[in-house]
């Protein structure tokens, strides 16, 4: 009888093991579709990140825009006629320089030493002068450029804001200079038309 409890006793233990390894594979199963589902396959994810990797970009030259503009004649014109004026009286005081200081060689062996200093020193003021106003005129120019430009580069930039919203452009290039070599034109988008005619509809307006 002692045999036969032991027995009985191992046979229960066994049949046990083989109930919970059939209920752990069951969870197993049940569980795996769960994360397949909840794992995006990684090529999805590789598509979604080259969709949103493109970009669309314009290029278009600024000095052939801004040339385009009716007002760049008439600041180029007011310009024009202010570097004459500051070259005229440059050239005014150069010129009385140089004749004083042409007759200041001639005389200067005959000259007594205290009009020899004086003459040197009026020579050296002239030219220190004349130097003065070039650069001034330089400093002025660059001044009234800036300021003639500035209402035409804003209107400029204005008119870049609404072409490049209306067409999804990520950026704007401008090529003066050779600045960019080379675009490619499946993602590169030409707007200098689309700039022009934006700012010839504000000639009518």
């Amino acid at each position: 009888m002692k045999f036969l409890s032991i027995f009985l006793s191992l046979f229960a233990s066994v049949a046990w093991a083989q109930e919970v390894d059939t209920l752990h594979v069951a969870v197993q199963d049940s569980v795996a579709p769960t994360l397949e589902e909840v794992t995006p396959p990684s090529e999805n994810v590789q598509n979604t990140v080259e969709v949103s990797s493109e970009l669309v970009f314009g290029y278009f030259s600024y000095d052939e825009a801004l040339r385009f503009m009716p007002e760049y004649s008439i600041v180029k014109t007011n310009l024009d006629n202010l570097s004459k004026q500051f070259k005229d009286e440059a050239d005014r005081s150069e010129a009385e320089f140089n004749k004083k200081y042409e007759a200041f060689l001639d005389e200067q062996r005959d000259l007594a030493p205290s009009i020899l200093k004086k003459r040197q020193a009026e020579l050296q003021d002239m030219m220190e002068r004349n130097i003065a106003f070039k650069e001034e005129a330089q400093r002025l120019m660059v001044e009234a450029e800036n300021e003639g430009f500035a209402p035409l580069r804003s209107k400029l930039s204005m008119v870049l804001n609404k072409v490049g919203k209306e067409q999804g452009l990520a950026f704007i290039l401008n090529t003066d200079q050779n600045a960019v070599p080379y675009i490619n034109e499946s993602v590169g988008v030409d707007i200098n038309m689309l700039i022009k005619k934006e700012l010839q509809g504000g000639r009518r307006r």
